[in-house]
């Protein structure tokens, strides 16, 4: 009977196990099913995808752009995936453009679903997403800033409004340099362009300039130091590493263990504080009052943004006027400092460039003034010396981050919506396709094969895109055109300059400060003014 129920109960547990086996081979083949249809899946919305490197878990392809030069490491993986590249950051897609026969097809096809702005943390808190910068396109403030921008703050009229302050900021920090010049000093040629391009806003902005070269009658030097500090922080915190932008549930570890969110807190209300004093909106409201009845009053930018009925009929508040103004000022002063820069190196390194540079200005210009901005229309090598700088040194190389708002069917690929999209500037303007010898400095091509690029058409020249594309254009694009060609003819026009002694100029040793790509090392050079010709 042992023998028998031991029988028994052995038969009675091998059911079961092949009971549990059965359910468990169906469990088995039903994941498997599952896997295999998700894998299927996840091709088939790839094959709409551009193609790009296979992405790691979690962190995806973040670790492409967690390099100094992410603009090179960009492009070197579009020379293996292509020109249209696809990548994951974090969970967020991503679309990088490297040449611009896709730029063309992408804006062409879809820029009105390719203007908005992603939701950064540092927009969120240092601008709220209300600026001109960082609003959401489409969006009604976007719209109403975008038109107020072209129409009014910026317009050609507006901007030529400003020609006798420019001329007069330039002539001032020209001095400093004449008696640099005296002493057969070397000058810090980028910090002296920071503070010209920091002069030449402020007066627009605010009618005050923060830097007067000799320290006489000086505005507030505790003003000018906070100055240089803020810019330094502000282009840091914008484009500032967070983690959380890009796997939004490691936000408490990014956000407060890390403490990004207290630190652009802080660094918000020291700006915040900081321009209060600068622009004085008060004052403002009393001179405007007053300049009614003065016919020869120029309303500086402040006075028409603080009468701009752009917020749903309103104006903006003083907060977010504050805030366009520090959107202004970072935008601006650091790009055309370094793009100026960028060219002395390049034309210093080139000596003949630089003396058929300086025969044109000379013969335009005459030896008895400064350039003028009516010059420039008339200098056509030295603008193509400025567009070949743009094209081989752009500020920004990867512009400003944008993000789709809808899905966007181009070049056989679909793209979702709230994907990033990155021009890649740097490779767009090295395309071997698009221009011979692409590494070489050789402003001709722009007077030759390329000389319709118009680096100020929103839509037209793709291949040349400083200023970016498309209707997300950088709206003070003639401006800041007009501030690095006029501070670089003055420069060469009045000056000789050299290298000092043990030194030496090498314009591929560049590094990122924030999203702008400078000299590893400030250009130092010599200047040595030119007979007969004025200083300032």
């Amino acid at each position: 009977m042992v023998g028998l129920q031991w029988t028994s109960g052995a038969a009675v547990d091998w059911q079961r196990l092949g009971y549990v086996a059965g359910v468990s081979a169906l469990v088995v083949i039903l994941v498997t099913e599952l896997i295999v249809l998700y894998v299927r899946g996840q091709a088939q919305r790839r094959k709409d995808l551009p193609p790009g490197p296979q992405p790691w878990p979690i962190v995806g392809n973040l670790p492409a752009l967690a390099v100094a030069k992410m603009h090179q490491n960009l492009q070197q993986l579009a020379a293996a995936f292509g020109p249209v590249m696809y990548l994951r950051l974090g969970s967020v897609p991503c679309v990088v453009v490297s040449t611009a026969e896709v730029a063309r097809a992408l804006v062409r096809a879809s820029d009105e679903h390719l203007s908005s702005r992603p939701k950064l943390l540092s927009f969120s808190i240092l601008t709220e997403f209300r600026t001109m910068g960082t609003a959401p396109s489409p969006g009604k403030l976007w719209h109403s800033l975008r038109k107020f921008s072209s129409s009014e703050l910026l317009s050609v009229n507006r901007v030529a409004s400003y020609e006798g302050t420019r001329r007069e900021e330039l002539s001032n920090m020209m001095q400093v340099l004449l008696e640099t010049s005296k002493r057969s000093e070397a000058v810090n040629l980028k910090f002296w362009l920071f503070q010209t391009a920091a002069n030449l806003t402020t007066r627009m902005l605010v009618n005050k300039r923060i830097y007067y070269g000799n320290k006489a009658n000086s505005y507030q030097e505790e003003v000018e130091k906070e100055f240089e500090q803020f810019l330094q922080d502000r282009l840091y915190y914008i484009t500032a590493p967070v983690i959380s932008d890009y796997v939004p549930w490691l936000r408490f570890f990014s956000e407060t263990m890390q403490g990004w969110r207290s630190k652009m807190e802080a660094y918000r209300d020291t700006e915040m504080s900081l321009f209060g004093k600068i622009l004085e909106l008060e004052k403002h409201r009393k001179r405007a009052a007053k300049g009614e009845a003065d016919a020869s009053y120029i309303p500086d930018f402040v006075d028409v943004m603080m009468e701009a009925p752009v917020d749903n009929g309103k104006v903006l508040d003083d907060k977010f006027i504050i805030k366009q103004a520090l959107e202004f000022f970072g935008a601006g002063v650091e790009t055309s400092a370094t793009t100026v820069e960028w060219a002395m190196a390049e034309l210093v390194a080139n000596p003949e460039i630089m003396k058929r540079a300086q025969e044109e200005v000379d013969t335009i210009a005459g030896k008895d003034r400064l350039v003028q901005e009516s010059d420039i229309p008339n200098l056509p090598f030295l603008t193509a010396v400025m567009k070949e700088t743009f094209r081989m040194h752009p500020s920004p190389p990867l512009g400003f981050p944008r993000e789709s708002t809808a899905q966007i069917e181009a070049l056989g690929y679909k793209i979702p919506a709230r994907t990033r999209i990155i021009f890649n500037a740097y490779a767009i303007h090295r395309d071997p396709a698009v221009y011979e010898n692409p590494d070489e400095f050789k402003p001709d091509r722009f007077l030759q094969q390329h000389r319709n690029v118009n680096h100020l058409a929103a839509f037209d020249s793709y291949e040349l895109i400083p200023f970016g594309v498309g209707r997300r254009m950088c709206p003070g694009y003639n401006l800041g055109n007009i501030i690095v060609l006029l501070m670089l003819a003055n420069l060469i026009h009045s000056y000789d300059w050299c290298v000092p002694d043990g030194g030496s100029v090498d314009p591929i040793d560049a590094e990122m400060t924030g999203p702008v790509l400078c000299l590893r090392n400030p250009l130092s050079l010599v200047p040595k003014q030119r007979l007969g010709v004025p200083s300032f």
